[in-house]
């Protein structure tokens, strides 16, 4: 009595949880005629659980796998070769309105009490599909976008600026060659002309860079933060002792996959702004340390799972709120023309960290510094070689 109250418990149970399951599971036997169904399944296909009962599991094909199912099933039982038992695959199938969808079917082959039945487990994957087809749309005008971005980028560095070279160079002769037949006041229009030309030039060549954080960046590699941040210092040395500018980097800093040329542009940027936009009677002091991020702990080897976030705090002048968003956007000035600059550096940085999987956001306040944080992944995903397959 007690050992068939016990399969009486086993067997409810494992009959609640093929009733509660997400997935659609259905038993066949060997002829391909329904023998059980259980609720997931009847909502996936539309048909009444006694409708399908009984029934040959071709009512849920549409053709030409509806044609072909009887030849399959007698194949695999002469030959034992199979095409979906015990491997699973996409196929399609057909509701009881006539609609079709993509599932994944999975099959396996099971001997019950001396009968061979077969389970089959239906994950629904038209919500999948869907997806997959807007990230194809969504790639494809990605694409587009950025042969229109290679194209400007062509324009900028040709078309537009060789104007420029040309008023540069006359400027320069007609500084050097008549300008003792100049007033005073067309040698300042003269002056001013060309340092006009010379700011465009530079907003150009920002521009230039700005459009190969994506049309020309390199693969990613395995890179050391901490070599990175010590080539920029070197390439700031000037600069650093110029303006007497303390360094204090609080720990050595992480090893990632990056593109390490974006890595040292990043770098360089904020370490500059940061000496830049400083009280003139104030040595700046810049401190560099970094946190690690995670956004789901069971997630971990998921690449853009695990990140890095590094800090530049400094004692500049401070960005009012109403403009930390701002800051980030192409050819936002804040302090006008107080401060050199084309006002590309930050959207620069932005699209280096979206690039690596991350973003950059700052805390500030007028007067006593700002500290900016770029979040990096520390695994990156190899573009070049991401099909929509693999989406």
């Amino acid at each position: 009595m007690s050992d068939t109250n016990t399969n009486f418990s086993e067997s409810n149970r494992l009959q609640a949880i093929i009733d509660s399951a997400i997935d659609g599971i259905i038993t066949i036997d060997r002829m391909g005629t329904i023998q059980s169904v259980n609720p997931a399944a009847q909502k996936i296909f539309g048909f009444e659980i006694k409708e399908m009962v009984g029934n040959n599991i071709k009512i849920l094909m549409p053709e030409p796998d509806k044609a072909q199912h009887d030849s399959y099933l007698q194949n695999y039982h002469n030959t034992r070769n199979p095409k979906i038992i015990g491997i699973g695959r996409e196929v399609m199938g057909q509701r009881k309105d006539g609609s079709k969808f993509p599932f994944y079917l999975s099959v396996s082959e099971i001997e019950f009490e001396g009968q061979t039945i077969f389970a089959g487990i239906v994950h629904d994957i038209s919500e999948l599909k869907l997806s997959k087809e807007k990230l194809r749309r969504y790639a494809n005008e990605l694409e587009r976008s950025n042969r229109e971005l290679q194209d400007f980028a062509y324009v900028s560095s040709h078309d537009l600026q060789e104007p420029l070279r040309k008023i540069q160079a006359f400027g320069d002769r007609l500084l050097k060659k008549e300008s003792e037949q100049l007033t005073e006041q067309g040698k300042d229009y003269l002056s001013r002309m060309l340092n006009a030309s010379m700011r465009m030039q530079k907003l150009i060549n920002d521009l230039l860079t700005f459009s190969k954080v994506a049309t020309q960046a390199k693969p990613f590699s395995i890179v050391d933060l901490s070599n990175v941040l010590t080539g920029v210092l070197q390439d700031l040395e000037y600069l650093i002792e110029k303006t007497q500018t303390v360094i204090n980097v609080i720990k050595p800093l992480p090893i990632i996959e990056a593109d390490e040329t974006q890595m040292r542009q990043l770098f360089q940027n904020l370490i500059t702004n940061a000496i830049k936009f400083v009280d003139p009677e104030t040595k700046p002091i810049i401190t560099i340390d970094w946190t690690v991020l995670q956004a789901s702990k069971h997630l971990a080897a998921t690449p853009g799972d695990e990140l890095v976030q590094i800090s530049f705090k400094d004692n500049g002048i401070g960005i009012e709120e109403k403009f930390l968003e701002k800051i980030f956007h192409v050819f936002q000035r804040l302090d006008g023309h107080k401060y050199d600059g084309s006002g590309i550096g930050l959207a620069i940085c932005k699209k280096i960290g979206n690039r690596h999987g991350g973003f950059i956001e700052v805390q500030s306040e007028i007067g006593k510094g700002s500290v900016f944080m770029v979040t990096l992944s520390k695994k990156q995903t190899e573009e070049e070689e991401l099909s929509i397959d693999e989406l």
